[in-house]
């Protein structure tokens, strides 16, 4: 086919196609940070011999959000004015230190200041508000707010079955990993441990032990993908880890589409960890068993075709730290584009949770208070009741 025939097809194609991102939830991991946790025998576990402090965002992991942020605002610059606005973009992060400054370096990308929010020719930066929730409070990015019910299903997952079949497969590895690490591998989550640090510690270009030639990073790279499924194993643990996020983000899909107001959020952006994009990826059915890397980035679009007059949700994720477009996923029994009302009923058991409610409803705390408060009572009005009868019956004698 001759270029001016093509070029004129791909036109007549576009514009039969066009689509608009209206509203964008951004999930990314941190960035690139030193090991959190060394294993016990590890040589390089003096904090000394690495740039800051075991689990803190590097230099590297500060440029690599940089570029993101300039990459977002490219992306979403149709929906985000070129001067902060705070009806436009809410920013929320866990309280840890490396996503915190991840998501404030990826926020001096996004708003370099120009004109008049220039407040200091030689320092092109503006602030720009980070929120966050201490991890003890936080159900929606913590993976540690602490949930009875969601411990209950967990606990049944990890003495299930096919959980254990599945992990006695890596016991040869664990018991390896045991014997040279210094500490009991008993799950994915301590294989992961392991591959991480060696994972870093290799970036780093530190030479690694001989015992871990024969393992890393092949034999240690699968189950450790598998430690991101465990937390959402099943519906109900889905529904309570990853439901009052993925709630949030359809109820502002939902606003934007029926336009309740003008002003309303056009980009949520949460900076959070590894382990929230893997679980948030399997609850929806797309993950593909491989560690989110620093940077890794989930992108739920809700976008508006022009021709089918509809509004669709498009997932797209990027795992890795270059600055690339991101691969766009399949939605499982809904493909590429999957229009919203039906992406709300695929997702109904996830978003329909109301976590605090849900997660309590073994023993709430009111009602422990209330079984104490009631014995306590309960107590008192025995030991009344028997000095009562004690002086009764000395007064009386005893019956015959």
């Amino acid at each position: 086919m001759h270029k001016s025939s093509v070029l004129f097809t791909l036109l007549i194609s576009s514009s039969f196609c066009l689509e608009t991102v209206k509203y964008a939830a951004v999930i990314y991991r941190h960035g690139d940070r030193t090991p959190v946790d060394p294993y016990p025998t590890d040589p390089y576990r003096n904090e000394s011999l690495w740039p800051v402090k075991f689990g803190e965002l590097t230099k590297t992991g500060i440029q690599q959000h940089y570029a993101l942020g300039q990459w977002f605002r490219k992306r979403y610059s149709h929906l985000l004015s070129t001067w902060y606005d705070s009806s436009e973009i809410y920013v929320r992060s866990t309280d840890i230190d490396r996503t915190l400054m991840s998501a404030q370096a990826n926020l001096a990308g996004l708003y370099p200041p120009k004109g008049t929010s220039i407040w200091n020719k030689a320092l092109l930066w503006q602030p720009i508000p980070v929120h966050t929730v201490p991890e003890a409070e936080d159900e929606l990015l913590s993976m540690n707010r602490p949930c009875p019910a969601y411990n209950t299903e967990h606990e049944k997952y990890i003495h299930s079955k096919t959980y254990r079949e599945r992990l006695r497969k890596y016991q040869p590895l664990m018991d390896y990993l045991t014997a040279y690490t210094g500490f009991k591998v008993k799950n994915y989550a301590d294989i992961n441990r392991i591959y991480n640090v060696l994972f870093i510690e290799n970036l780093y270009k530190f030479k690694l032990p001989n015992w871990t030639h024969s393992i890393f990073p092949n034999k240690l790279a699968e189950p450790a993908g598998l430690s991101f499924t465990e937390l959402t194993a099943t519906p109900l643990m889905a529904r309570y880890k990853v439901g009052p996020l993925l709630k949030e983000v359809l109820a502002n899909m939902f606003s934007t589409m029926t336009e309740k107001s003008t002003k309303s959020t056009k980009v949520s952006i949460y900076s959070c960890h590894d382990l929230n994009i893997g679980s948030l990826l399997n609850a929806l059915g797309v993950f593909d068993g491989k560690c989110p890397v620093y940077t890794a980035t989930i992108l739920m679009e809700l976008i508006f075709d022009d021709t089918a007059k509809g509004y669709f949700v498009k997932i797209s994720y990027r795992n890795t730290t270059k600055i690339i477009e991101p691969n766009v996923l399949s939605i499982p029994f809904c493909g590429t584009r999957c229009p919203l009302d039906r992406f709300a009923k695929l997702y109904e058991n996830i978003v329909t949770v109301n976590w605090e409610r849900e997660c309590n409803k073994q023993f709430p705390p009111i009602l422990g208070i209330s079984f104490f408060v009631g014995l306590g009572i309960f107590g008192m009005i025995y030991m009344v009741h028997k000095i009562c009868f004690n002086k009764v019956y000395r007064r009386q004698g005893s019956p015959i």
